[in-house]
Protein backbone atom coordinates (compact mmCIF):
# COMPACT_ATOMS: atom_id res chain seq x y z
CA UNK A 1 0.00 0.00 0.00
CA UNK A 2 1.52 3.06 -1.11
CA UNK A 3 1.28 6.13 1.11
CA UNK A 4 1.12 9.56 -0.54
CA UNK A 5 3.73 12.33 1.33
CA UNK A 6 3.48 15.89 1.82
CA UNK A 7 6.79 17.70 0.81
CA UNK A 8 9.62 16.94 3.34
CA UNK A 9 9.79 20.73 4.22
CA UNK A 10 6.12 19.77 6.01
CA UNK A 11 7.43 16.83 7.43
CA UNK A 12 8.77 17.12 11.53
CA UNK A 13 12.18 16.58 12.07
CA UNK A 14 11.61 14.76 15.32
CA UNK A 15 11.09 11.38 15.75
CA UNK A 16 7.90 9.63 16.66
CA UNK A 17 7.16 10.24 20.83
CA UNK A 18 6.41 7.32 23.02
CA UNK A 19 3.67 5.87 22.86
CA UNK A 20 2.21 7.96 19.82
CA UNK A 21 2.13 5.06 16.93
CA UNK A 22 0.33 2.87 19.02
CA UNK A 23 -2.17 5.94 20.06
CA UNK A 24 -2.82 6.52 16.22
CA UNK A 25 -3.94 2.32 15.66
CA UNK A 26 -6.21 2.64 18.85
CA UNK A 27 -7.77 5.56 17.23
CA UNK A 28 -8.94 4.24 14.35
CA UNK A 29 -10.62 0.94 16.49
CA UNK A 30 -13.87 3.23 14.91
CA UNK A 31 -12.99 1.16 12.02
CA UNK A 32 -14.00 -2.34 13.85
CA UNK A 33 -17.35 -0.75 14.93
CA UNK A 34 -18.96 -0.78 11.76
CA UNK A 35 -18.28 -4.39 10.70
CA UNK A 36 -17.41 -2.92 7.03
CA UNK A 37 -14.24 -2.86 5.34
CA UNK A 38 -12.57 -0.06 4.34
CA UNK A 39 -12.77 -0.56 0.66
CA UNK A 40 -16.65 -0.51 1.34
CA UNK A 41 -17.01 3.03 3.48
CA UNK A 42 -17.49 5.60 0.96
CA UNK A 43 -14.81 8.94 1.39
CA UNK A 44 -17.73 11.17 3.14
CA UNK A 45 -17.71 8.59 5.49
CA UNK A 46 -14.46 8.41 6.19
CA UNK A 47 -14.55 12.21 6.53
CA UNK A 48 -16.65 11.74 9.58
CA UNK A 49 -15.29 8.80 10.80
CA UNK A 50 -11.76 11.00 10.98
CA UNK A 51 -13.32 13.84 12.53
CA UNK A 52 -15.05 11.34 15.51
CA UNK A 53 -11.54 9.80 15.93
CA UNK A 54 -10.45 13.35 16.51
CA UNK A 55 -13.48 14.03 19.12
CA UNK A 56 -13.14 11.07 21.17
CA UNK A 57 -9.44 11.11 21.74
CA UNK A 58 -9.57 14.26 22.47
CA UNK A 59 -7.65 15.93 19.74
CA UNK A 60 -8.40 20.01 19.03
CA UNK A 61 -10.13 20.31 15.39
CA UNK A 62 -8.73 22.98 12.89
CA UNK A 63 -11.28 26.30 13.05
CA UNK A 64 -13.58 24.80 15.78
CA UNK A 65 -13.15 26.08 19.55
CA UNK A 66 -14.37 23.28 21.96
CA UNK A 67 -15.17 23.50 25.43
CA UNK A 68 -14.05 21.69 28.21
CA UNK A 69 -17.98 20.67 29.22
CA UNK A 70 -18.46 19.25 25.68
CA UNK A 71 -14.83 17.24 25.63
CA UNK A 72 -16.20 15.52 29.03
CA UNK A 73 -19.36 14.23 27.08
CA UNK A 74 -18.10 13.01 23.93
CA UNK A 75 -14.45 11.62 25.08
CA UNK A 76 -14.34 8.92 28.00
CA UNK A 77 -12.08 10.20 30.72
CA UNK A 78 -8.64 10.38 30.62
CA UNK A 79 -6.24 7.81 33.42
CA UNK A 80 -4.74 10.30 36.04
CA UNK A 81 -1.31 10.14 37.35
CA UNK A 82 -0.58 11.61 40.82
CA UNK A 83 3.53 11.54 41.62
CA UNK A 84 4.60 11.09 45.12
CA UNK A 85 7.77 10.78 46.84
CA UNK A 86 9.31 8.30 49.41
CA UNK A 87 12.45 7.61 51.45
CA UNK A 88 14.27 4.70 51.09
CA UNK A 89 16.64 3.47 53.05
CA UNK A 90 19.48 1.53 51.06
CA UNK A 91 23.10 -0.20 51.63
CA UNK A 92 26.09 1.05 49.11
CA UNK A 93 29.76 -0.41 48.54
CA UNK A 94 32.11 3.30 48.40
CA UNK A 95 35.85 2.67 47.13
CA UNK A 96 37.94 5.05 47.94
CA UNK A 97 39.28 7.24 45.08
CA UNK A 98 43.18 6.81 45.58
CA UNK A 99 44.99 3.85 47.40
CA UNK A 100 45.55 3.67 51.00
CA UNK A 101 48.47 3.83 53.14
CA UNK A 102 50.18 2.73 56.41
CA UNK A 103 52.75 3.30 59.09
CA UNK A 104 55.44 0.45 59.89
CA UNK A 105 59.19 -0.44 60.16
CA UNK A 106 60.95 -0.23 57.73
CA UNK A 107 60.77 -3.72 55.96
CA UNK A 108 64.06 -2.97 53.44
CA UNK A 109 66.98 -0.82 53.44
CA UNK A 110 66.36 -0.52 50.16
CA UNK A 111 63.13 1.00 51.74
CA UNK A 112 64.63 4.28 52.16
CA UNK A 113 62.44 6.35 49.78
CA UNK A 114 59.75 5.65 51.95
CA UNK A 115 61.17 6.46 55.45
CA UNK A 116 58.64 9.45 57.14
CA UNK A 117 59.65 12.51 57.19
CA UNK A 118 59.76 13.31 61.19
CA UNK A 119 62.64 10.41 60.70
CA UNK A 120 64.58 12.35 58.13
CA UNK A 121 64.98 15.35 60.44
CA UNK A 122 66.44 13.01 63.02
CA UNK A 123 69.40 12.33 60.30
CA UNK A 124 69.65 15.52 59.71
CA UNK A 125 70.40 16.46 63.85
CA UNK A 126 71.48 13.06 65.19
CA UNK A 127 73.52 11.33 62.21
CA UNK A 128 74.54 8.70 64.37
CA UNK A 129 71.40 7.79 66.40
CA UNK A 130 69.50 7.77 63.16
CA UNK A 131 72.01 5.33 61.66
CA UNK A 132 71.65 3.04 64.81
CA UNK A 133 67.98 2.66 64.48
CA UNK A 134 68.21 2.35 60.97
CA UNK A 135 69.86 -1.01 61.39
CA UNK A 136 67.53 -1.85 64.39
CA UNK A 137 64.45 -1.29 62.83
CA UNK A 138 63.41 1.79 64.70
CA UNK A 139 62.82 3.94 61.62
CA UNK A 140 59.33 3.72 60.08
CA UNK A 141 58.16 4.09 56.74
CA UNK A 142 55.25 4.21 54.71
CA UNK A 143 53.91 1.56 52.62
CA UNK A 144 50.71 1.96 50.24
CA UNK A 145 47.87 -0.82 50.63
CA UNK A 146 44.97 -1.33 47.83
CA UNK A 147 41.90 0.12 47.59
CA UNK A 148 39.56 -1.61 50.37
CA UNK A 149 35.32 -0.75 49.83
CA UNK A 150 33.60 0.43 52.60
CA UNK A 151 30.09 -0.11 53.03
CA UNK A 152 28.12 2.46 53.56
CA UNK A 153 23.93 3.48 54.10
CA UNK A 154 22.07 6.32 52.59
CA UNK A 155 18.62 7.63 52.17
CA UNK A 156 17.30 7.95 48.60
CA UNK A 157 14.53 10.06 47.21
CA UNK A 158 12.22 8.27 44.63
CA UNK A 159 9.31 9.57 42.58
CA UNK A 160 6.71 7.33 41.93
CA UNK A 161 3.62 7.96 39.13
CA UNK A 162 0.45 6.50 40.50
CA UNK A 163 -2.43 6.04 38.55
CA UNK A 164 -5.52 7.65 40.08
CA UNK A 165 -9.28 7.29 39.37
CA UNK A 166 -9.74 10.34 36.50
CA UNK A 167 -12.36 13.20 37.97
CA UNK A 168 -14.90 11.73 35.30
CA UNK A 169 -18.52 11.79 35.55
CA UNK A 170 -20.35 8.49 36.64
CA UNK A 171 -21.34 6.40 34.12
CA UNK A 172 -24.25 6.33 31.69
CA UNK A 173 -27.10 4.07 32.00
CA UNK A 174 -29.52 5.31 28.97
CA UNK A 175 -28.72 8.07 26.95
CA UNK A 176 -31.53 9.34 24.38
CA UNK A 177 -29.94 11.08 21.11
CA UNK A 178 -31.89 13.52 18.86
CA UNK A 179 -30.03 14.74 15.54
CA UNK A 180 -31.11 17.73 14.10
CA UNK A 181 -31.27 16.87 10.11
CA UNK A 182 -33.04 19.57 8.77
CA UNK A 183 -32.33 21.24 5.62
CA UNK A 184 -30.73 24.45 7.75
CA UNK A 185 -28.17 21.98 8.39
CA UNK A 186 -26.51 21.87 5.22
CA UNK A 187 -25.16 25.15 5.85
CA UNK A 188 -21.34 25.82 7.25
CA UNK A 189 -20.80 22.39 7.22
CA UNK A 190 -23.06 22.10 10.46
CA UNK A 191 -24.04 18.33 9.91
CA UNK A 192 -20.83 16.97 8.95
CA UNK A 193 -19.67 17.96 12.32
CA UNK A 194 -23.18 17.12 13.93
CA UNK A 195 -22.45 13.35 12.15
CA UNK A 196 -19.08 13.16 13.82
CA UNK A 197 -20.17 14.52 17.34
CA UNK A 198 -22.90 12.44 17.54
CA UNK A 199 -20.82 9.03 16.87
CA UNK A 200 -18.39 10.52 19.36
CA UNK A 201 -20.79 10.92 21.95
CA UNK A 202 -22.52 7.76 21.33
CA UNK A 203 -19.60 5.24 20.89
CA UNK A 204 -18.23 6.68 24.61
CA UNK A 205 -21.70 6.24 25.90
CA UNK A 206 -21.24 2.21 24.46
CA UNK A 207 -18.13 1.89 25.71
CA UNK A 208 -20.21 2.68 29.26
CA UNK A 209 -22.09 -0.12 28.48
CA UNK A 210 -25.30 2.04 28.41
CA UNK A 211 -28.70 2.06 26.38
CA UNK A 212 -28.67 4.32 23.62
CA UNK A 213 -31.80 5.00 21.54
CA UNK A 214 -31.73 7.16 18.69
CA UNK A 215 -33.84 9.81 16.27
CA UNK A 216 -33.11 11.91 13.65
CA UNK A 217 -36.26 14.84 13.10
CA UNK A 218 -36.92 17.63 10.50
CA UNK A 219 -40.55 19.21 10.56
CA UNK A 220 -40.92 15.46 11.50
CA UNK A 221 -39.73 12.84 14.12
CA UNK A 222 -38.17 9.76 12.26
CA UNK A 223 -38.16 6.21 13.40
CA UNK A 224 -36.56 5.45 16.51
CA UNK A 225 -33.72 3.28 16.52
CA UNK A 226 -32.50 1.39 19.44
CA UNK A 227 -28.85 0.15 20.69
CA UNK A 228 -29.06 -2.29 23.74
CA UNK A 229 -26.16 -4.35 23.31
CA UNK A 230 -22.97 -4.15 21.34
CA UNK A 231 -23.63 -5.79 18.47
CA UNK A 232 -26.71 -3.47 17.58
CA UNK A 233 -24.04 -0.22 17.25
CA UNK A 234 -22.45 -0.92 13.70
CA UNK A 235 -26.70 -0.53 12.63
CA UNK A 236 -26.93 2.69 14.51
CA UNK A 237 -23.65 3.69 13.01
CA UNK A 238 -24.94 3.19 9.43
CA UNK A 239 -28.13 4.87 10.29
CA UNK A 240 -25.66 8.08 11.38
CA UNK A 241 -23.52 8.46 8.30
CA UNK A 242 -26.46 7.68 5.91
CA UNK A 243 -28.75 10.39 6.82
CA UNK A 244 -29.10 13.29 4.93
CA UNK A 245 -30.63 16.38 5.19
CA UNK A 246 -34.75 17.49 4.57
CA UNK A 247 -37.82 19.49 5.73
CA UNK A 248 -37.34 22.22 8.22
CA UNK A 249 -36.60 22.05 11.79
CA UNK A 250 -39.35 20.94 14.40
CA UNK A 251 -37.45 21.06 17.85
CA UNK A 252 -41.08 20.71 19.60
CA UNK A 253 -42.38 17.32 18.08
CA UNK A 254 -39.14 15.73 18.45
CA UNK A 255 -38.55 16.87 21.95
CA UNK A 256 -42.45 16.16 22.96
CA UNK A 257 -41.74 12.49 21.37
CA UNK A 258 -38.16 12.16 23.63
CA UNK A 259 -39.95 12.73 27.04
CA UNK A 260 -43.34 10.25 26.07
CA UNK A 261 -40.44 7.94 24.92
CA UNK A 262 -38.51 7.74 28.26
CA UNK A 263 -41.37 7.53 30.50
CA UNK A 264 -41.74 4.57 28.89
CA UNK A 265 -38.67 3.56 29.11
CA UNK A 266 -38.03 4.41 32.56
CA UNK A 267 -41.64 3.24 33.88
CA UNK A 268 -42.79 7.11 34.95
CA UNK A 269 -46.22 6.96 33.76
CA UNK A 270 -47.32 5.93 37.16
CA UNK A 271 -48.19 8.59 39.77
CA UNK A 272 -46.10 7.42 42.56
CA UNK A 273 -43.11 8.15 40.03
CA UNK A 274 -45.00 11.44 38.68
CA UNK A 275 -42.32 13.52 40.15
CA UNK A 276 -39.17 10.89 39.82
CA UNK A 277 -36.49 12.16 37.61
CA UNK A 278 -36.03 10.24 34.75
CA UNK A 279 -32.31 8.38 34.69
CA UNK A 280 -32.23 8.70 30.83
CA UNK A 281 -30.30 12.01 29.71
CA UNK A 282 -30.63 13.72 26.58
CA UNK A 283 -28.49 14.88 24.21
CA UNK A 284 -30.11 17.18 21.25
CA UNK A 285 -27.67 18.47 18.61
CA UNK A 286 -29.10 21.09 16.48
CA UNK A 287 -29.06 24.51 15.31
CA UNK A 288 -31.98 25.82 17.32
CA UNK A 289 -34.16 27.36 14.17
CA UNK A 290 -36.88 26.54 15.47
CA UNK A 291 -40.37 28.54 16.29
CA UNK A 292 -41.98 26.93 19.10
CA UNK A 293 -40.34 24.83 22.25
CA UNK A 294 -42.34 22.73 24.69
CA UNK A 295 -42.39 22.84 28.22
CA UNK A 296 -39.12 20.90 29.74
CA UNK A 297 -40.22 19.07 32.79
CA UNK A 298 -37.98 19.68 35.97
CA UNK A 299 -35.57 16.50 36.60
CA UNK A 300 -34.84 16.10 32.83
CA UNK A 301 -31.03 16.10 31.87
CA UNK A 302 -30.54 17.94 28.89
CA UNK A 303 -27.51 18.24 26.88
CA UNK A 304 -27.88 21.06 23.92
CA UNK A 305 -25.14 21.43 21.09
CA UNK A 306 -26.19 24.88 19.47
CA UNK A 307 -24.63 24.34 15.76
CA UNK A 308 -24.33 28.30 14.85
CA UNK A 309 -23.24 29.42 11.40
CA UNK A 310 -24.17 33.19 12.00
CA UNK A 311 -26.70 35.73 13.39
CA UNK A 312 -30.29 33.69 14.26
CA UNK A 313 -34.09 35.18 13.10
CA UNK A 314 -35.70 37.13 15.43
CA UNK A 315 -38.60 34.52 15.70
CA UNK A 316 -36.58 31.64 16.61
CA UNK A 317 -35.42 33.51 19.77
CA UNK A 318 -38.36 32.95 22.53
CA UNK A 319 -37.54 28.97 21.67
CA UNK A 320 -33.74 29.08 22.08
CA UNK A 321 -33.67 31.11 25.07
CA UNK A 322 -36.07 28.32 26.77
CA UNK A 323 -33.86 25.60 25.52
CA UNK A 324 -31.03 27.47 27.10
CA UNK A 325 -32.34 28.34 30.02
CA UNK A 326 -33.89 24.62 30.59
CA UNK A 327 -30.57 22.32 29.76
CA UNK A 328 -28.20 20.94 32.07
CA UNK A 329 -25.14 21.68 29.79
CA UNK A 330 -25.67 24.35 26.91
CA UNK A 331 -22.80 24.55 24.56
CA UNK A 332 -22.56 26.88 21.25
CA UNK A 333 -20.24 25.82 18.52
CA UNK A 334 -19.54 27.90 15.29
CA UNK A 335 -18.99 25.79 12.37
CA UNK A 336 -17.96 28.30 9.88
CA UNK A 337 -14.34 28.05 9.71
CA UNK A 338 -14.36 24.57 10.21
CA UNK A 339 -12.04 22.56 8.05
CA UNK A 340 -10.74 18.31 8.01
CA UNK A 341 -7.90 17.19 10.32
CA UNK A 342 -4.61 17.67 8.21
CA UNK A 343 -3.25 13.86 8.16
CA UNK A 344 0.18 14.41 7.20
CA UNK A 345 1.58 13.63 10.78
CA UNK A 346 -0.34 10.21 10.58
CA UNK A 347 0.59 9.46 7.35
CA UNK A 348 4.33 10.29 8.46
CA UNK A 349 3.73 7.89 11.36
CA UNK A 350 2.51 5.02 9.53
CA UNK A 351 5.72 5.46 7.04
CA UNK A 352 8.07 5.18 10.43
CA UNK A 353 6.37 2.46 11.82
CA UNK A 354 6.67 0.43 8.84
CA UNK A 355 10.35 1.08 8.48
CA UNK A 356 11.07 -0.07 11.96
CA UNK A 357 13.45 -2.61 12.42
CA UNK A 358 11.83 -3.27 15.95
CA UNK A 359 9.89 -6.35 16.84
CA UNK A 360 6.21 -6.28 15.43
CA UNK A 361 4.06 -6.52 19.02
CA UNK A 362 0.33 -6.74 19.21
CA UNK A 363 -2.20 -3.62 20.08
CA UNK A 364 -3.72 -3.74 23.01
CA UNK A 365 -7.63 -3.58 22.03
CA UNK A 366 -11.01 -3.74 23.72
CA UNK A 367 -11.93 -7.24 22.04
CA UNK A 368 -8.48 -8.80 22.38
CA UNK A 369 -5.16 -8.01 20.77
CA UNK A 370 -5.19 -6.27 17.14
CA UNK A 371 -2.85 -7.49 14.46
CA UNK A 372 0.06 -4.37 13.67
CA UNK A 373 0.42 -5.16 10.10
CA UNK A 374 -2.97 -5.79 9.36
CA UNK A 375 -3.83 -2.48 11.13
CA UNK A 376 -1.52 -0.34 9.47
CA UNK A 377 -3.10 -1.43 6.22
CA UNK A 378 -6.08 -0.76 6.92
CA UNK A 379 -5.18 3.10 7.73
CA UNK A 380 -2.97 3.86 4.67
CA UNK A 381 -6.03 2.73 2.88
CA UNK A 382 -7.99 5.01 4.81
CA UNK A 383 -5.04 8.15 4.23
CA UNK A 384 -5.25 7.02 0.40
CA UNK A 385 -8.65 7.37 -0.29
CA UNK A 386 -9.34 10.72 1.68
CA UNK A 387 -5.94 12.40 0.02
CA UNK A 388 -6.91 11.64 -3.30
CA UNK A 389 -10.02 13.33 -3.83
CA UNK A 390 -8.23 16.25 -2.31
CA UNK A 391 -5.37 16.77 -5.20
CA UNK A 392 -5.82 20.71 -6.84
CA UNK A 393 -7.53 22.59 -3.48
CA UNK A 394 -6.88 24.17 -0.61
CA UNK A 395 -5.61 21.59 1.80
CA UNK A 396 -7.86 20.94 4.91
CA UNK A 397 -11.39 22.48 3.77
CA UNK A 398 -13.96 19.87 3.19
CA UNK A 399 -14.44 18.59 -0.15
CA UNK A 400 -18.13 20.72 -1.60
CA UNK A 401 -19.06 17.58 -4.02
CA UNK A 402 -18.38 14.43 -2.59
CA UNK A 403 -21.48 14.45 -0.27
CA UNK A 404 -24.74 15.78 -0.59
CA UNK A 405 -24.38 16.79 2.88
CA UNK A 406 -22.21 20.04 1.52
CA UNK A 407 -24.47 20.77 -1.86
CA UNK A 408 -26.62 24.29 -1.16
CA UNK A 409 -30.16 23.25 -1.14
CA UNK A 410 -32.05 24.59 -4.59
CA UNK A 411 -34.74 26.34 -3.20
CA UNK A 412 -33.30 27.23 0.47
CA UNK A 413 -34.79 30.62 2.38
CA UNK A 414 -32.76 33.04 0.83
CA UNK A 415 -33.96 31.82 -2.49
CA UNK A 416 -37.62 32.13 -1.96
CA UNK A 417 -37.32 35.31 -0.46
CA UNK A 418 -35.19 36.75 -3.36
CA UNK A 419 -37.68 35.19 -5.64
CA UNK A 420 -40.48 37.14 -3.82
CA UNK A 421 -38.67 40.48 -3.87
CA UNK A 422 -37.74 39.92 -7.44
CA UNK A 423 -41.27 38.80 -8.50
CA UNK A 424 -42.87 42.15 -7.92
CA UNK A 425 -40.27 44.09 -10.09
CA UNK A 426 -40.70 42.15 -12.97
CA UNK A 427 -44.01 42.18 -13.58
CA UNK A 428 -44.03 46.18 -13.09
CA UNK A 429 -41.73 46.14 -15.76
CA UNK A 430 -43.90 44.15 -17.93
CA UNK A 431 -46.45 46.49 -17.32
CA UNK A 432 -44.66 49.80 -18.17
CA UNK A 433 -43.14 47.66 -21.27
CA UNK A 434 -47.07 47.14 -22.31
CA UNK A 435 -48.57 50.61 -21.27
CA UNK A 436 -46.05 52.90 -22.49
CA UNK A 437 -46.99 54.24 -26.13
CA UNK A 438 -45.26 53.07 -29.08
CA UNK A 439 -44.13 56.26 -31.29
CA UNK A 440 -46.43 55.55 -34.92
CA UNK A 441 -44.72 54.19 -38.02
CA UNK A 442 -45.30 55.93 -41.24
CA UNK A 443 -46.45 53.79 -43.92
CA UNK A 444 -45.00 54.58 -47.27
CA UNK A 445 -46.44 53.46 -50.97
CA UNK A 446 -44.55 50.73 -51.94
CA UNK A 447 -41.94 51.74 -54.82
CA UNK A 448 -42.39 50.42 -58.32
CA UNK A 449 -40.73 47.20 -58.53
CA UNK A 450 -40.62 43.60 -61.00
CA UNK A 451 -42.58 40.96 -60.00
CA UNK A 452 -42.06 37.43 -61.97
CA UNK A 453 -40.73 39.43 -64.99
CA UNK A 454 -43.47 41.82 -65.20
CA UNK A 455 -42.63 45.36 -64.96
CA UNK A 456 -45.31 47.39 -62.22
CA UNK A 457 -46.19 50.88 -62.84
CA UNK A 458 -48.40 52.88 -60.45
CA UNK A 459 -51.96 53.77 -61.95
CA UNK A 460 -52.64 56.92 -62.69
Amino acid sequence: MSIELPPSDVLPSAGPRPGEITALFQSWGILDLLGLTVAELPPAWLEILNIARHLHEGHPLPGIDLPDELMALVAPPKQGFETRTRLERRRRMVFPAADDTCVQPLRNILDFPNVMMPDLLMRSEARSLFNYLLVSGGINGVYPMGCVPASEEYDELIEEQVPVDPPGRKKRQKVYALLDVSNSMRDANKLIFAKALMLAYLITAGEEKSHIYFRTFGNRVHERTDCLTRDAFPELASRILRVTPDGSTDIERALAQAFDDIRTIDNLRTAASLFDAPPTEIMLISDCESYSVPFIPNGIKLHTVHLKSGSMARSYQAGFERIRAASTTFTEVGTAAFSLPETARDRWLLLQDGRSLDPIEAIPGPDGPIDRDIRRQQIAQVYDRLVQPQKGRHKGRPVRTRSTMHIRPRFSFLDILREMLLSPVTLAREAIRLVRPRPAIEHQPPKPGVALGMSIRPRR
